[in-house]
């Protein structure tokens, strides 16, 4: 049977502004967002009958609540093929971390089976797909640096952005993301960072300075030791720190790789158990 196996990368939000509350519930967001190289392993093969979805991370569901299985779903329903799919997840981005892991799991199966049942749909009808599985999943299957509004499906080119180097924290608490908006008050304070968000960066400094996360307040608020971490990276010499998504992971933006591995030595000497701590760098853009 056809086999393949691919990588599933990870996000960061560069900057996430809650915009309003439409009247189906969803929220209406603002989001810059950018892949990094931390990446789950999916390894998919076509059977003869049935979806089954194993994972090395016991926290994850393997049942159809699994997006990853939710995926298989919509793309073997919308080309009308009557084949099974095993998928296996390794896993590497932290779950219930606010770095998109299960989005990007879902995205890579949608990926991988167009390649393997020689679908040859094309990007946009396989975000389309996609984003029946959930709202993030088309950014992933957009493959480059982009500015999402509407729940996370409208998206937008960034032109150019500059290669960014992340120190990425996680202290290893999963964070619902339903929790998150639930708690979340439309009432922001003033002076809540929103803007015009520029659609090309030239350096590290230009992201630096666009930073920002409406969700932090609410997540910190429970979780004090995100804005620990955040202090924390910033006394380690990042240009700059934020919460990624609903949290409770944080990354810094550092100028050059001698700082960056500086502060991962002392941030892994600082960690409490159980936290994980990565270096990263954004992914170059697809030209597929």
């Amino acid at each position: 049977m056809q086999s393949l196996s691919l990588p599933s990368p990870g996000k960061v939000n560069l900057r996430l502004e809650v915009i309003g509350k439409r009247p189906d519930g969803f929220h209406e967001l603002r989001s810059l967002m950018e892949r990094v190289n931390i990446a789950d392993e999916i390894e998919m093969k076509i059977v003869e009958k049935g979806i089954t979805v194993s994972c090395d991370d016991e926290s994850v569901p393997c049942d159809e609540n699994n997006i990853a299985f939710k995926a298989v779903k919509e793309i073997l329903a919308y080309s009308s093929r009557n084949v099974g799919v095993d998928i296996k997840i390794k896993k590497q981005i932290p779950v219930a971390a606010g770095m998109g892991g299960g989005s990007s799991n879902a995205a890579t199966v949608i990926k991988g089976i167009n390649h393997l049942l020689k679908l040859k749909l094309s990007k946009e009808k396989l975000m389309k797909i996609g984003l029946k599985v959930g709202a993030d999943v088309p950014f992933f299957l957009f493959e480059g640096p982009a500015l999402a509004e509407g729940i996370g499906e409208q998206l937008k080119k960034i032109k150019a952005m500059p290669r960014l180097l992340f120190l990425i924290a996680n202290p290893n608490i999963p964070v619902r993301t339903e929790w998150v908006y639930g708690k979340y008050s439309l009432e922001a304070p003033k002076g809540n960072g929103h803007c015009e968000v520029p659609n090309a960066y030239r350096t590290k400094k230009d992201v630096a300075k666009i930073l920002h996360n409406d969700l932090e307040r609410v997540t910190i608020k429970e979780y004090p030791v995100i804005g620990e971490i955040k202090e924390e990276m910033l006394k380690l010499g990042a240009l700059a720190s934020q919460m990624t998504g609903s949290g409770p992971t944080v990354f810094g933006i550092f100028a050059d790789k001698v700082k960056l591995q500086k502060a991962y030595e002392r941030m892994e000497k600082k960690a409490a158990k159980g936290w994980k701590i990565f270096m990263a760098e954004n992914l170059e853009e697809s030209k597929g």
